[in-house]
C-alpha cells in the first residue's frame, strides 16, 4: 500500500467517482450520503438540494468526512476529514461541471438545464486531513497491500517486517 502523489490524487479525483460524505445528524448520529463532487485542487465542492437533510446537518455542525474510492484492482481510496461551508455564491457553474463529469457533455447539459429552477446550495469542503491509498493488483495479495501498523505481533508478516527493518538499520550504520 502506498499513498498517492498529489498529482495522482488530482488525476483520480477528475474521474466520475462517487463521494460518500459523512455528516453529524441532529442527535449526534452519523449520516452518510453518496453524491457527485468536483475537486479544484484544494477543496471539494458538492451541491445539496434545498431539502437535503445533510445540508441542515452541516449548518449545525460543519465537521465532515468524505470517502472517495475506485472499484479495483487496483484499489484507490481517498479519505478526507474537513469542514463544510455553505457558500453564498451561485451553484450553477459548479453544477455544470458536475453534470458533464458524470453524464457527459450533451446529457449533462440537458440534465442541468432541465433542473435549473430547483433551489440548491453550493457546499465547499476544506480538507483538514487527507489520507490516500493505492494498492496495485500485483501487491494486493502480499503484505505490501497492508500498512505495517496492521501486522499482528507474533504473525509471520510482523516478524518479517521487523527483520527487514532491523536489516535496514544495520545497513545504515555500516
Amino acid at each position: 500500500m502506498v499513498g498517492m502523489t498529489k498529482q495522482r490524487m488530482s488525476e483520480f479525483l477528475k474521474g466520475p467517482y462517487i463521494a460518500r460524505v459523512g455528516t453529524v445528524g441532529p442527535e449526534g448520529e452519523p449520516y452518510v450520503t453518496p453524491m457527485w463532487f468536483v475537486w479544484d485542487g484544494e477543496s471539494i465542492y458538492v451541491i445539496g438540494r434545498k431539502r437535503s437533510s445533510w445540508v441542515e446537518h452541516m449548518r449545525r455542525n460543519s465537521r465532515v468526512a468524505v470517502l472517495i474510492d475506485g472499484v479495483g484492482p487496483p484499489e484507490f481510496k481517498i479519505s478526507i476529514q474537513g469542514t463544510a461551508q455553505i457558500m453564498q455564491t451561485d451553484w450553477v457553474e459548479t453544477g455544470r461541471k458536475m453534470s458533464v463529469k458524470y453524464f457527459g457533455n450533451e446529457t449533462g447539459t440537458g440534465y442541468l438545464e432541465a433542473t435549473l429552477d430547483q433551489p440548491r446550495f453550493l457546499v465547499k469542503i476544506d480538507p483538514k486531513k487527507i489520507t490516500t491509498w493505492e494498492v496495485p493488483p500485483e501487491k494486493a495479495a502480499g503484505k505490501e497491500g497492508w500498512h505495517p501498523r496492521y501486522y499482528e505481533p507474533g504473525s509471520k508478516w510482523y516478524e518479517e517486517f521487523n527483520a527487514e527493518r532491523q536489516g535496514a538499520k544495520s545497513q545504515r550504520k555500516s
